[in-house]
């Protein structure tokens, strides 16, 4: 019999179960059973290949799109600090700091409920509203008079702009194995790095054009916000929601996207028995949740620097359009660098040094920066600090493989480890004062010293993993002397893997 026959017979077998239980009604709850229905399926490798190529080109251009999007609308008004923004608004002291950090109180807030809601909502429906809302927002912003103002609206548009990118990761996490996952997270991430990069030459082709017509307010922010409604149109009928339940597989296709994940983790990623409160509680109740928040808190405190990036770049000497044309090429780096330590990762199945490396080659670059006013060398550490970026796939693939089950539990860690990273932006938001320039010591001693947390961290998680694998292995070898199935219940590393929401065959990355 074909695996499409399986299919069909299946489904005439369980007419009064939702869509997504039927689906994994088919395949049944063990891990065996699914692997049994992948192998019947003829060409595998070729289908899985075929699989991943559309996989890729539905979810990835589309949401690196929706990220440029959506970091621009957070992050423009670091270009219009450039124009006359503080003199229009009549900004003094550290109100611009202020407002930076007001963002990101609001983003903080809203990321783990709505990844609990997203957990059990369509991501083709959740994610293009969400768009809806900040781009009305973002495009409010430009008619703001004042700074109580601007303080309101950048508060709500971190309110609404924060389910994205955690909500992102979990989406990716649902397809993607740990092969997979931090090269496609990588790739996502580049959108902020074209976003860095030719936002600032948006930026200066806008305030160049609107020079002398009495738009100094940023027009950007209205233009970037309009054009932000008609993606999210476009992304509902694209965005795929979860394998089970994705209209536009074949049946094949379905087959091969549950099993992948399901053999990737040695258990079905279906969350039929689990509430969003349970994938709460076991979230916070895991350790490894709290190493790999602090160490995502270390790097994005580092990686705040880029908040001010143009301002940095300013101290070079360059006139206004110069400067904004000299920020792009440090992020196009970023972007390459990226993308090619996590593809690196991925291959050799490892995260530690890989994670390591960019946070100590970045901080050589905050220590340049803070010593010298030579304008080559300062230019050059503007590089190298943007490697901190390398390390950025590879952190946040490391959630999935170290919480992988269930899907609840896998989607507050994200939300809690990509909010509570973001406090970060909250302090680091004033480590840039104007007085403090042009080399900004302090701040590169604390990006230095953040760096370090990031390092230590990383290491920690390391022999963390490394200690629960061998833990693993001893009690599967005891298990085997004691002619028990370490699978089963009852058996030592089952009781292992329950204590730690893993399959007893599981093993992590480390």
């Amino acid at each position: 019999m074909s695996a499409d026959d399986q299919f069909g017979d299946a489904k005439a077998d369980h007419h009064g179960e939702t869509e997504e239980d039927e689906t994994f009604t088919k395949f049944g709850k063990d891990i065996s059973e699914v692997e049994v229905a992948t192998l019947m399926l003829e060409n595998r490798k070729e289908l899985e290949k075929k699989f991943l190529r559309k996989l890729d080109m539905r979810l990835l251009p589309l949401m690196m799109l929706i990220y440029v999007l959506n970091y621009l609308d957070r992050n423009n008004i670091a270009t219009a600090r450039l124009g006359t923004l503080e003199e229009d608004l009549g900004l003094v002291g550290d109100q611009y700091n202020t407002i930076i950090s007001l963002f990101f109180i609001g983003y903080v807030l809203t990321q783990v409920p709505t990844n609990m809601i997203l957990n059990k909502m369509r991501p083709s429906i959740f994610l293009p509203g969400v768009m809806c809302c900040w781009a009305i927002v973002s495009t409010c912003t430009g008619a703001v008079q004042g700074y109580q103002g601007l303080l309101a609206l950048r508060f709500v548009l971190g309110f609404v702009e924060a389910p994205f990118f955690p909500g992102a990761l979990f989406l990716f996490s649902s397809w993607y194995t740990k092969k997979e996952l931090a090269a496609r997270i990588s790739i996502l991430y580049v959108a902020a790095q074209i976003s860095g990069a030719f936002g600032g030459l948006l930026g200066s082709a806008i305030m160049s054009g609107m020079n002398g017509k009495g738009a100094s307010r940023p027009g950007d922010v209205i233009i970037e916000g309009a054009a932000t409604i008609p993606i999210a149109l476009f992304a509902i009928f694209v965005l795929p929601d979860y394998p089970a339940t994705t209209k536009w597989l074949t049946d094949e296709e379905r087959i091969l996207a549950i099993a992948r994940l399901a053999e990737d983790a040695n258990e079905t990623d279906h969350d039929e028995t689990h509430s969003k409160w349970e994938g709460l509680r076991l979230a916070f109740t895991d350790p490894v949740l709290y190493i790999i928040w602090l160490m995502q808190l270390g790097l994005n405190t580092s990686a705040a620097f880029t908040n001010f990036f143009p301002t940095i770049v300013e101290t070079l000497g360059y006139s206004t359009t110069i400067t904004l044309l000299l920020s792009a090429p440090p992020y196009i780096f970023a972007a390459i660098l990226s993308v090619t330590n996590s593809f690196h990762s991925d291959r050799v199945s490892e995260r530690w040094l890989h994670v390591v490396w960019p946070q100590v080659f970045s901080s050589i670059g905050f220590i340049i920066s803070a010593v010298t006013l030579n304008t080559a060398a300062r230019y050059i550490s503007t590089f190298m600090m943007m490697s901190i970026y390398g390390s950025f796939g590879c952190i946040l693939s490391w959630v999935s493989t170290s919480l992988p089950r269930p899907r609840s539990k896998r989607a507050v860690a994200y939300a809690v480890v990509n909010a509570g990273s973001n406090f970060a932006s909250i302090y680091a938001s004033y480590f840039y004062p104007s007085s403090q320039g042009p080399q900004y010591w302090q701040a590169n001693v604390a990006n230095v010293a953040f760096c370090g947390m990031c390092i230590f961290m990383a290491t920690l998680l390391h022999f963390t993993l490394q200690r629960r694998n061998r833990k693993l292995e001893q009690a599967t070898v005891a298990d085997i002397g004691a002619e028990r199935d370490p699978s089963l219940e009852g058996s030592e590393c089952y009781q292992l893997a329950m204590d730690w929401n893993c399959h007893p065959t599981y093993r992590y990355t480390i």
